[in-house]
């Protein structure tokens, strides 16, 4: 059994009706992946040069664009590094969940998908949903930004908008108990298959030298970044390809902040913020998250609305186009000082955002 309840504790093997458990609770991956140095695909520069160590179902063609293999360059001091996720074909870390999370649909013979997102998600699963022949429907809340919504015109999506993110979840629920497959970014086990590559790839990159002095800077919403991040460090370790996981910071904004409320026990009201990738009051996996951090001796950190513009700009100021979202990670650096051997991942592009 590769799933186990976040709840009940119950297991399940990987199916396509189980995208949660039946008590209605989060999965998460049993660790029981062996990541082998020699089955890495050397000339394949994607996600899928890792392909022999992600769980999928039987018989998969890969459904890719080229996603992953992103730029790791150094901070202006050179003691940091800068994970460029912006630079995936459809402009955001997305595009890796959606891409093995296809793949699978694909496999299993799906025809139709519908999920809820504030954009990048929606984004890069239309996208691959439309390379794939797969009918995509997206719940959007309202005040989404132009330029997701643009991309998701552009790739054929149904588009339904809601009123928030709160009903964007309800509706998608109606859609898919009509029979219309629930293709989440937030649930579904696939995704963290390819969210995971992340650490695959930073280890890689930094020649398998990362352990408990190194920090990662991960914006956090509903988690599905974090998650297949500690899940790839997990392996990693389980493997002995590195000695220990580095830590991990889930940022959010002040604005927003249920985990970090949560984990510095606070009581802090929900407003809008400008980096409504994150803006998510309700994470279904909470718990799961939580644990990842205290597992690494990591924290969660929140940033002000006026530090996220700062970095917008001053990431522009180095020639990096990061949407508000992307941008919190470099704002949380520079809240605790910019501390050596950190890692920021800047999640997705600024052209979704268009305005300045």
């Amino acid at each position: 059994m590769e799933l186990i309840c976040d709840s009940c504790g119950k297991r399940w093997e990987m199916e396509p009706n189980f995208w949660r458990c039946a008590c209605g609770a989060p999965l998460r991956w049993d660790l029981k992946v062996y990541f082998d140095l020699a089955a890495i695909e050397e000339r394949n520069w994607s996600i899928w040069r890792y392909r022999a160590m992600l769980k999928l179902p039987e018989n998969a063609q890969t459904v890719s664009l080229g996603e992953g293999a992103t730029p790791l360059i150094p901070t202006p001091e050179k003691q940091s590094w800068l994970k460029l996720e912006f630079l995936n074909p459809t402009g955001s870390f997305k595009d890796r969940g959606a891409s093995v999370l296809v793949t699978g649909l694909k496999a299993w013979g799906i025809s139709e998908v519908a999920e809820d997102s504030s954009g990048n998600a929606g984004v890069a699963l239309s996208a691959y949903a439309k390379v794939s022949g797969i009918d995509c429907r997206i719940f959007v809340p309202k005040g989404a930004s132009e330029g997701k919504i643009v991309a998701l015109q552009r790739f054929g999506a149904q588009i339904v908008f809601c009123s928030n993110r709160q009903e964007a979840a309800e509706q998608v629920m109606i859609a898919v108990q009509s029979g219309i497959y629930y293709a989440s970014h937030t649930w579904h086990p696939l995704y963290l298959q390819g969210t995971k590559t992340v650490a695959y790839e930073l280890a890689e990159q930094l020649d398998w030298i990362i352990d408990e002095n190194w920090s990662v800077f991960i914006p956090v919403g509903n988690g599905d970044l974090l998650l297949g991040i500690h899940l790839g460090f997990q392996e990693l370790v389980f493997s002995k390809v590195i000695k220990r996981l580095p830590r991990l910071i889930g940022v959010q904004a002040l604005a927003c902040a249920p985990i970090y409320a949560a984990v510095h026990n606070l009581t802090l009201p929900f407003n809008r913020t400008v980096a409504e990738g994150v803006a998510v009051t309700d994470p279904p996996r909470i718990r799961q998250i939580i644990a990842a951090v205290r597992e690494t001796d990591g924290d969660i950190v929140a940033v002000s609305e006026p530090s996220i513009l700062n970095a917008v700009d001053e990431l522009a100021g180095l020639g990096f186009w990061v949407e508000p979202t992307g941008a919190i990670s470099w704002a949380a650096w520079n809240q605790l000082g910019k501390p050596p051997k950190s890692i920021l991942i800047l999640t997705g592009a600024g052209w979704k955002t268009l305005k300045p």
